[in-house]
């Protein structure tokens, strides 16, 4: 079978025979396999035709252990450059593409080493992502290839050690890294980073779940780091955040999550003035929250959630806040008055989540942002009503209320005009009010386009 114009094609579970009587033309770009446990077998076809080949993907292949010999059915495709390899048990080796750029290698239980031609300097490869190589326990000899911009290595259990050339050395003279990205997820064997700093190119740092690898520091940050996004999560050898985190300017999201052993900010707080989103969750041993927040005056999403020991912040919250999220943090006690949320002129969304102390929403001394649009209210335990202040949100669109049991009253002024959507789970003494044609609340509620009244008893 010949195909002159094919550029295209996508194999899955071919024998062997009709495989080889396929003769691609030198037109074919794109190859994707899947399923074909005797690849490296086929002599002919479209394998002895790779023309201007430039994509490859070969998933399920059983049979495959390497792309490296000399003669291989694919060592003469030059032009290659994204190759994908997933779900070969045997795959081991892969040999050198002068033009590859993309690399992708999943599932694949047999890889205990990284590739000897892909640890070359002057490798051209530019993303490399690993993930689910359970046997991988190095990337063996060799340093990354200078032209990397993105590193992702995700759950390898075994890996034990990062590449050479990962960090960068004041005094090296082998190379200065481009790496833009790193991503190291569910790697428990990690525990420490390679001698250096980090290189001032890295955009985009995130380590989640690598329980003994040892905390980012002062010393592996360079003075003029690119840094952009910081994101750790299950990191239980993080006790506190580098000093010198105030210096990355760039920065614009930072993420903690599940940081157990985290107990403080830097001394200086965070002087970050770029920095657009902060979330943390499940720091249970964080007591506060930066000092002057008030400086951090491009911040705009703010989410705190699951940590029962944080208290409120000292000078009150970031003056530009777009979406304020608070969760189950037991000891902010303040009264909702005292939050002084009505400071946050141009707050759109706002959530809160298990305060056992607030009797009435939002109550008579608190007043909130009038340029609130949405907002989400949960597991107030002790709430019995809303009160008239909701009504002053003029623009409000959307009000989720759920799991407030007590709940039992809404203002007998109206809610506000132009909702949109209310929606009221898991309060079953309001809901009976609420009752269509019915309920005393009806003719307060009947106009509003969207109502979700429920509980999980329907």
């Amino acid at each position: 079978m010949s195909f002159p114009s094919l550029t295209e094609l996508n194999v899955e579970d071919c024998n062997e025979e009709l495989l080889s009587s396929i003769l691609c033309p030198s037109s074919l770009t794109t190859v994707t396999t899947k399923g074909l446990p005797e690849l490296q077998h086929i002599q002919n076809g479209v394998v002895r035709s790779p023309g201007a080949l430039r994509d490859l993907s070969i998933s399920s292949c059983t049979g495959l252990t390497s792309l490296w010999a000399t003669g291989h059915i694919l060592s003469n495709i030059t032009a290659l450059e994204h190759l994908k390899i997933k779900s070969c048990s045997q795959f081991s080796e892969i040999g050198f593409f002068p033009m590859l750029k993309h690399l992708t290698l999943k599932d694949c239980p047999g890889l205990k080493f990284l590739p000897s031609a892909v640890m070359m300097l002057s490798c051209p490869l530019e993303e490399l992502e690993i993930e689910d190589c359970r046997a991988l326990t190095s990337f063996g000899s060799g340093r990354l290839p200078t032209a990397l911009r993105r590193l992702k290595i995700r759950f390898c259990e075994a890996l034990d050690s990062l590449p050479q050339g990962l960090m960068q050395i004041d005094n090296s003279t082998s190379g200065v890294s481009h790496l833009e990205n790193l991503e190291i997820l569910g790697c428990p064997s990690l525990i420490s980073f390679p001698e250096g700093k980090f290189p001032s190119s890295l955009k985009i740092l995130k380590i989640w779940r690598c329980l003994q690898l040892e905390p980012v520091s002062d010393s592996m940050l360079p003075k003029n780091a690119s840094l952009e996004l910081i994101s750790a999560s299950n990191c239980p050898t993080m006790t506190c955040l580098p000093e010198c985190l105030e210096g990355l300017t760039h920065l614009t999201e930072l993420s903690l999550h599940k940081c157990i052993a985290l107990k403080y900010f830097p001394e200086t707080g965070l002087q970050l003035p770029n920095l657009r989103k902060l979330d943390i969750y499940e720091c249970t041993s964080l007591e506060s929250l930066p000092d002057q927040m008030l400086r951090l005056t491009s911040l705009q999403y703010l989410k705190i959630g699951e940590c029962p020991g944080l208290k409120f912040p000292k000078g009150g919250w970031p003056p530009n806040l777009l979406e304020l999220e608070i969760w189950n943090c037991e000891n902010l006690k303040q009264p909702l008055s005292d939050w002084n949320l009505h400071d946050l002129a141009s707050l759109r969304e706002l959530t809160i989540v298990g305060a056992s102390d607030i009797v009435s929403f939002p109550g008579e001394m608190c007043l909130l942002p009038t340029s609130l649009k949405s907002m989400y209210i949960s597991r107030l335990h002790n709430l019995q009503s809303l009160s008239v202040g909701l009504r002053d949100l003029t623009v409000l669109k959307e009000l989720e209320i759920t799991e407030c049991r007590k709940l039992q009253s809404l203002p007998k002024e109206g809610l506000p005009a132009d909702l949109g959507r209310l929606c009221i789970r898991d309060c079953q003494l309001v809901k009976q009010h609420c009752l269509k044609g019915k309920g005393a609340y009806w003719p307060m509620i009947a106009h509003i386009p969207c109502l979700e009244i429920e509980t999980t008893d329907d």
